[in-house]
């Protein structure tokens, strides 16, 4: 099994590795901005866009990176699948149907699918991990994978979410693909964080930063009913 790094690969795989790199500082400077202001502004909606994109453009070069390296394409294909479907449900794409929902939703019960069975395989493999992931992450990345590709069943029944789900869809989705992001770098990329900050339980509120925002905002949303500074145009 292959592992590239930036300084010692060349050619299209550093080129790869370094947009790869160079999009995931992106998604966690845009992410970040879209998750402290006020929601439904301006700003939200452009730093929540450009966002998006960076997070597709990391999670798909992250698969094809993890494919080159014989490791599981699941993480990358579930991070950009999360943030795209946190955007078209407050902004659909112009033309787009109900084929393009039925189709993430087969991708989202598939990736749940591979997911569960790679957790069967790691949990055999020695210490129950592989290539530095655990089984039990493996397990919880399924977990979320099935309840989005759930949700998006609901939703395709339910002709569309609207009001209080909507929101929450967006929401969760987009604070969880954040938390991929953030986890991925203060967890599994501690060497390019600066040594004055490098301390690990600092790192580890970082990283899951994201969920507990989500936290908030589901609480503040679905038991307060509060959507001030939460309404996105149709």
């Amino acid at each position: 099994m292959k592992h590239l790094n930036i300084a010692t690969s060349s050619g299209i795989v550093w080129l790869m590795l370094v947009c790869h790199f160079g999009a995931a500082l992106i998604a966690l400077v845009a992410g970040s901005i879209a998750l402290s202001v006020t929601k439904g502004g301006r700003l939200h909606k452009r730093s929540g866009m450009v966002f998006t994109w960076a997070m597709i453009t990391t999670g798909v070069l992250a698969a094809v990176i993890s494919a080159y390296e014989g490791k599981s394409v699941v993480g990358g294909v579930f991070a950009a699948y999360l943030v795209f479907t946190a955007a078209t449900t407050v902004n659909p794409l112009p033309g787009a149907g109900r084929g393009l929902d039925v189709a993430l939703m087969i991708l989202a019960f598939t990736l749940a699918a591979v997911s569960y069975a790679n957790g069967v395989v790691v949990w055999q493999q020695p210490g129950h991990m592989f290539a530095g992931v655990p089984a039990g992450m493996i397990f919880f990345i399924a977990t979320i994978c099935l309840l989005a590709a759930f949700g998006d069943l609901r939703m395709i029944r339910e002709g569309g979410p609207r009001g209080t789900r909507r929101l929450t869809r967006h929401l969760w989705r987009m604070c969880f693909g954040l938390f991929i992001a953030t986890g991925s770098f203060f967890l599994g990329q501690m060497q390019f964080v600066p040594a004055p900050i490098r301390v690990v339980p600092l790192l580890v509120v970082l990283a899951v930063a994201p969920l507990l925002f989500l936290m908030y905002w589901l609480w503040r949303v679905r038991l307060r009913g509060r959507l001030s500074g939460l309404i996105f145009a149709d």
